[in-house]
């Protein structure tokens, strides 16, 4: 019995210890946290920003919020941070990750399949038997949100879709994403694919390591093909913001009738880079635009 009451106490103790700083902005804390620590594992090795105002926090629709800077690691916001939700096509930041990371050759060609192709949503209109490189399925998938170039994607890459989905899991317990789930790479709604502002920002500082990812999360407009040049893709970002806010330099949206609007975006300003996380919103474009402008308006450097 003493034995199992030293274990409590030694978990408890764990959990507090590797909470982030000031961040315990739980469902039931109705205002946001406004920070200015460093996030978990990232040393302040760069002058951290420093609260020039006290405004009131932005107003945002969105479910849980996040935002750090991604020069010295400060947390400058935080709503609802660890609660899991629905990231819909945020999914494919992982599934390029681990793409990536698993690829020789990011030239060599993958043949497309009927079960590839056989996807609703959006798609980059792949064509079967149509064989493509996997750097510009990538392309597919991260500047068009391609769905079947997501699919071609994990069954090469994985051997069969399944296989990589147990990686991408695999994944996320190696990066410490332990309120992160996948049960598809694409980012469907199934109850079972999920995460929370917190992990995404782990995750999006991995992906971002990655030159070629961290490319074409920026970019607008990508023209590809097939091959043998037969096929023909024009790809054009669903990144909205991206097209609008000069700012704005990456990296991901999401979509789906229950995750709502989800938005990932490096935010560039001079010297200065921020990124912002924004979860469940009516308005994933216009919260972000929101914390922008506050944290810009707050905090100097």
């Amino acid at each position: 019995m003493l034995q199992k009451i030293i274990y409590i106490i030694l978990g408890f103790s764990i959990a507090f210890v590797f909470m982030p700083k000031n961040a315990k902005d739980y469902r039931g804390n109705i205002r946001p946290s406004i920070l200015g620590t460093n996030t978990e594992n990232i040393p302040l090795i760069h002058p951290s920003p420093e609260m020039a105002s006290a405004l009131t926090p932005p107003k945002l629709s969105a479910k849980a919020a996040y935002a750090f800077d991604l020069t010295s690691g400060s947390i400058l916001f935080t709503h609802n941070f660890d609660e899991k939700l629905p990231i819909a096509s945020l999914t494919k930041l992982m599934t390029a990750l681990l793409v990536v990371e698993m690829s020789r050759d990011l030239d060599e060609a993958a043949e497309i399949q009927p079960s590839d192709t056989a996807v609703m949503g959006s798609n980059m209109g792949l064509v079967r038997g149509e064989k493509i490189t996997t750097r510009n399925l990538l392309a597919g998938m991260l500047v068009s949100s391609a769905n079947d170039a997501t699919l071609a994607l994990a069954r090469t890459a994985g051997g069969t879709v399944d296989a990589f989905i147990d990686r991408m899991n695999q994944k996320a317990r190696i990066l410490g994403l332990f309120n992160t789930r996948y049960s598809n790479p694409v980012g469907w709604d199934t109850g079972e694919n999920y995460s929370t502002a917190l992990d995404l920002s782990v995750l999006v500082r991995e992906f971002l390591k990655h030159e070629t990812l961290a490319q074409l999360s920026k970019t607008k407009e990508l023209k590809s093909s097939s091959i043998d040049g037969h096929v023909e893709h024009i790809l054009t970002t669903t990144n909205k913001l991206l097209l609008e806010d000069q700012r704005i330099t990456g990296v991901k949206t999401g979509f789906t009738s229950e995750a709502k609007g989800n938005l990932i975006a490096k935010v560039t300003v001079a010297d200065q880079e921020v990124l912002t996380i924004v979860l469940g919103s009516d308005d994933r474009e216009g919260d972000t635009r929101n914390l922008i402008d506050w944290i810009f308006s707050v905090y100097r450097w």
